[in-house]
């Protein structure tokens, strides 16, 4: 399993969290608070997430206004809202200072050109087609409009930087720093912690695209999780994990990043496509041959963040 390979269905369902940029998290927060016998005032923040998820939203200049169809026109029932949720490659400056900010930024429109650049631009960079030589996309016009329709949000699954990008005044004016032999991993051959990339992500997308409603549709990791003799499942890298990455989000949003909700993967463990059960990202132990369900110590954490609508 790699990180662009990785498609999955997010939640639905979403619970508002009461801070001062209205960040929403996954109805998995009621989940954690009915399943550890805590009373939340879950029900009237599901009912405000979806209300204002069905709200229809501005349309966004680079999404919008420079393509025909004006976002929702065509949407097949009224209050519908319909965007992507993309794999995509988060560009983070090596130092964040103006000149690699800038070189990030270009970084992520160039290596994003196959999908999230095509679907927002509604065409193919030169630049992309030029480096696949033969194995260029051919693609009719009526399909190039059906691909660059405008959307009404865009989706981020974010897991890792994609690169770490330094600038250079050589073309394409940036270059993607290797990573280190030793860098840091979760429990997947792919899964380099860098809390930082649930910063730059939504930041970069909403910069170079104007990009009015973001959501974070995938977050989240693997890990070891083995039950103690007691058995519950003491994940403190999970929640190493999550708090870091919250703190990055919050940054996002408290300067103003449109990050409009945030949808954690996942509830409880389950078949992760190539790696089969091999792998855990739930916050839920699953026994898998008894199908018995334990909350471990990150859904304890996460309870709180909801709960308490702030990073614990």
């Amino acid at each position: 399993m790699t990180g662009d390979t990785k498609r999955r269905e997010s939640a639905n369902r979403t619970v508002e969290l009461q801070t001062c940029d209205r960040l929403r998290l996954s109805v998995l927060a009621c989940a954690l608070l009915a399943a550890t016998h805590r009373a939340g005032p879950c029900d009237w923040r599901i009912r405000a997430g979806i209300e204002a998820a069905a709200e229809p939203a501005e349309p966004s200049p680079a999404s919008c206004a420079a393509r025909p169809r004006a976002c929702g026109a065509g949407n097949p029932r009224a209050g519908t809202r319909i965007g992507p949720a993309e794999n995509v490659s988060v560009c983070v400056p090596v130092i964040e200072t103006p000149e690699h900010v800038a070189a990030a930024e270009l970084a992520t429109r160039e290596l994003n050109a196959p999908y999230l650049t095509a679907i927002m631009e509604g065409r193919y960079l030169e630049s992309f087609l030029a480096a696949a030589g033969a194995d260029a996309p051919k693609v009719a016009a009526e399909d190039m409009n059906a691909i660059g329709t405008p959307v009404d949000f865009v989706g981020l699954n974010v897991y890792l930087p994609g690169h770490y990008v330094s600038a250079s005044d050589a073309a394409p004016g940036f270059v993607s720093v290797p990573f280190p032999a030793k860098y840091p991993m979760m429990n997947s051959s792919w899964l380099k912690i860098g809390p930082e990339a649930l910063y730059w992500g939504p930041r970069n997308v909403a910069k170079v695209w104007h990009v009015r409603d973001i959501y974070i549709t995938e977050n989240g990791c693997s890990a070891t999780d083995v039950p103690a003799a007691d058995g519950l499942v003491y994940d403190t890298d999970r929640i190493m994990f999550l708090r870091s990455y919250l703190m990055h989000l919050q940054r996002a949003t408290s300067e103003g990043v449109p990050v409009r909700g945030y949808f954690h993967w996942s509830l409880m463990d389950n078949f992760e496509w190539a790696d089969g059960f091999g792998t855990r990202f739930g916050v839920f132990y699953v026994d898998y041959a008894t199908q018995q369900r334990t909350p471990k110590l990150s859904a304890s954490f996460y309870r709180e963040v909801a709960a308490r609508n702030r990073l614990v």
